[in-house]
């Protein structure tokens, strides 16, 4: 079997609310500028046409409630989600292997979850050179509500490290400016 393109979207959860009265990390929400920022994205992603064909997300309210703002955005049903909790405090290599796993037929999968998993399978994919030029002074890359888009021409078994030199990167502080 050859390799085919794959597409791989990288979702971190948007802006949490640390003034919740939530019992656990675990249950802490979207805050008001998480929401509004998650619903900008779900309409950018949307219009750039950014559209997985499965979305794998942590079931962890905040990414939960990120998740089903792009579903509504994309119009991807709700009841597709695969809802995995090891996504939730998620180590690189778990990501990657929910990646590993995907069937040959499948083109392209988001992954909905926390930091720094998610900046580390990016930098892990793309290389610490391809990713230098996206962070930001403070040296963060996927910030809260951030989304990358990752292209790569292998099968999801042998998915491995620098796969993709290039990367596209979504935040919303840069739809702000437009």
């Amino acid at each position: 079997m050859t390799a085919t393109k794959k597409t791989i979207y990288l979702a971190r959860h948007a802006k949490s609310s640390w003034d919740s009265d939530a019992p656990s990390d675990f249950e802490r929400p979207l805050s008001a500028r998480g929401e509004r920022d998650a619903k900008r994205m779900g309409e950018a992603l949307n219009r750039l046409g950014w559209r997985p064909r499965k979305i794998i997300a942590s079931p962890a309210l905040r990414a939960k409630q990120t998740c089903l703002i792009y579903c509504d955005a994309l119009d991807i049903p709700p009841q597709t989600v695969v809802w995995n909790r090891d996504i939730y405090a998620a180590y690189m290599v778990t990501l990657l292997h929910s990646l590993n796993q995907q069937p040959e037929t499948l083109e392209s999968v988001m992954l909905v979850g926390h930091n720094p998993s998610m900046e580390n399978l990016l930098t892990h994919l793309c290389g610490e050179a391809a990713v230098q030029a996206h962070r930001q002074a403070n040296g963060k890359l996927m910030t809260t509500a951030n989304v990358a888009k990752i292209e790569v021409a292998t099968r999801w078994k042998e998915l491995v490290m620098c796969e993709a030199g290039r990367f596209q990167l979504l935040r919303p502080k840069e739809l702000n400016a437009k």
